[in-house]
């Protein structure tokens, strides 16, 4: 197994050295601003997701909120679970060198930039995997072994929807065995059971599209965008992954239907998976605002694991297919290759356009938090809506968290700041609507000429004498004014808002820009 130890290991290497510089992003605002602590049993973006919001709740309390390292290495950790377990699963159904090519075509899929570098989407990886922990105690049918499946799925059940196509996948397998009560019991019921009452309980009124024809279109392109990540993002090859596919399960089923695999009630579990994972996404996204597509990256990914796993259980040949099969084998293997090696050159250009991404967006996010740790929750509109995640994350969430588990900013030096203008403005934004300079009349030091710009710390007051002919303006992050001071017949003293106590070591100053021609102290 050393060519699987290479794909893997060297995969899981190259994420880590690659994403070495990322920092927190998208969906883990949310759950650091609505889950800092417990709450485990609300959805998240309607799921249950108790298990990878439990851990990062773990990570939260010990390793803090400033280092995204330890975070990136959970990530990392459920992507080598789901390796070990396609390895391990794969060699058991139809040997080691086709176990290696399905690794490989899973984390060298075309469409896995995000699953693989985005550490809270583990709530798709993890779940996959615990899927194919089941397969496997299921194939040693002891009642140890079946404890431990209802376990793993228990588990699935409690990461996200993806533990309910773990559970529709055992279900429809047990159906078509036959399985017998205990089983049910054993591996089936325990999650099941929990996972229905936290649904009776805790559901979100989720619109469910009933429009068949477009539930079909979205399924459908779902399909052929899980075939064509597969096939290095080419829709030609999506295509005839697609025909290949369907043609595999036509002879599986045809094969069970005359009793040459009639013990094997896995091929229709392992086909329930991606099924059902497509028609529920259809039903429950279609209405979504914004709009996903449905060859969204990450169902891209998702749909070409399950679809990976389900040849791995419709393959699974005898001995006799393998002498029949014998001459082909060699060009199977050397088409196999181009595919998943091209997969891996469209994957590592995705890989560095979304790391290139991340670090541009971080410096305006990290402006965003300091502009509302700056105005403070005593000040500050706690329904502002801050640019950090698709989902809603305010200022008063977020200055909650901040207040339970520290500042994610604290000790961030002064070149980490900065942003796209539209996040300027945002920050911006929060002081125009929260903040007032004082005015006040001059303190009577003497006037000099001022600058086009003067920077002036806040709290600081500065007195500005113009000739009545236009305002001062002052900014703070980005080009617009957050204060506009209207001229005066004498020259004021305008005093600066004072910053709340912030823990990043740096000062933001304030910069004004009188008129041409006025005078100025900074006494």
């Amino acid at each position: 197994m050393v060519a699987a130890a290479v794909v893997g290991a060297g995969t899981l290497l190259a994420l880590a050295i690659l994403g070495r510089d990322l920092w927190f992003a998208s969906d883990e605002w949310n759950i650091m601003t609505e889950y800092p602590s417990g709450h485990l049993l609300v959805p998240f973006n309607g799921h249950l997701s108790a298990v990878p919001v439990a851990l990062y709740q773990v990570l939260f309390h010990t390793t803090g909120v400033v280092d995204h390292l330890p975070y990136r290495l959970l990530g990392l950790a459920a992507l080598a679970l789901l390796a070990v377990v396609v390895v391990v699963y794969g060699r058991s159904r139809v040997g080691a060198w086709a176990a290696v090519l399905a690794l490989a075509a899973v984390l060298w899929n075309s469409s896995g930039s995000t699953n693989l570098l985005f550490p809270f989407l583990l709530n798709f990886s993890l779940p996959i995997a615990l899927l194919v922990v089941v397969w496997w105690c299921l194939d040693r049918n002891r009642s140890r072994s079946d404890v431990g499946a209802g376990v793993a799925l228990a588990v699935a059940l409690a990461c996200s929807g993806l533990g309910v196509v773990a559970l529709f996948a055992v279900g429809v397998e047990l159906l078509v065995a036959r399985a017998g009560w205990r089983r049910w019991v054993t591996v089936v019921a325990p999650g099941a059971v929990l996972w229905f009452t936290w649904w009776l309980t805790n559901r979100d009124a989720a619109a469910v599209s009933r429009d068949v024809l477009r539930v079909a279109r979205y399924s459908a392109r779902m399909f052929l965008g899980g075939t064509t990540s597969l096939a290095a993002g080419s829709t030609v090859g999506g295509v005839l992954l697609a025909l290949a596919f369907g043609g595999l399960v036509v002879v599986s089923l045809l094969r069970w239907q005359t009793g040459t695999r009639r013990d094997d009630a896995r091929i229709w579990g392992s086909l329930a998976a991606p099924a059902a994972f497509i028609g529920l996404t259809a039903v429950s996204r279609i209405d979504i605002v914004p709009t996903i597509p449905p060859d969204e990256l990450r169902y891209g990914w998702t749909v070409s694991a399950y679809l990976v796993l389900a040849a791995l259980a419709c393959w699974r040949p005898t001995p006799e297919d393998r002498a029949r099969l014998a001459p082909m084998a060699r060009y199977a293997w050397a088409a196999g290759a181009v595919v998943v090696t091209l997969s891996a050159l469209v994957l590592r250009v995705d890989l560095e356009r979304w790391v290139g991404d991340v670090r541009t967006n971080t410096p305006g996010v990290r402006t965003n938090l300091f502009a509302a740790e700056a105005v403070g929750p005593d000040r500050l509109d706690p329904e502002i809506v801050m640019p950090l995640s698709f989902v809603p994350v305010t200022t008063g969430r977020y200055l909650s968290a901040v207040a339970q588990l520290g500042s994610p900013i604290d000790g961030a030096r002064a070149a980490e700041f900065g942003g796209r203008p539209d996040q300027l403005d945002a920050a911006d934004d929060l002081v125009r609507s929260s903040l007032r300079p004082g005015l006040g009349p001059a303190t009577g030091e003497p006037l000099g000429p001022c600058p086009a710009e003067l920077l002036v710390v806040p709290g600081a007051t500065v007195t500005v004498g113009t000739d009545g002919s236009a305002p001062v303006l002052v900014r703070r992050f980005g080009s617009s004014p957050v204060f506009s001071v209207e001229p005066g017949p004498a020259a004021r003293a305008i005093t600066l808002p004072v910053d709340d106590p912030v823990p990043a070591d740096l000062i933001a100053p304030y910069r004004l820009s009188p008129p041409a021609g006025s005078t100025c102290s900074t006494g």
